[in-house]
């Protein structure tokens, strides 16, 4: 076998494995640290599994304000607050 075929194989080990450990880290990242049925993905806001009025379906919300959620699909403010 010649030198192409050794280094052709190197170079499609080294990218597998570069995709795999891509594929980790945003593993991670997507489970996120849950608490209380609560999924916090980063340190500027948490997101939460609340019913949509517009949407009528359970989406993901994000946290605009304390206890202020915003649907991701149509944008729609959930107020959980004390009034």
């Amino acid at each position: 076998m010649s030198w192409v075929n050794y280094i052709t194989g190197g170079m499609t080990v080294i990218l597998a494995y570069a995709f795999y450990a891509v594929g980790i880290d945003n593993e991670e990242e997507e489970m996120g640290i849950e608490e209380e049925n609560v999924v916090i993905n980063d340190l500027s806001g948490r997101h939460v599994t609340l019913s949509c009025q517009t949407c009528r379906k359970l989406k993901k919300h994000k946290e605009v304000e304390p206890n202020l959620f915003q649907c991701m699909k149509c944008k729609r403010h959930v107020d959980i607050r004390v009034s």
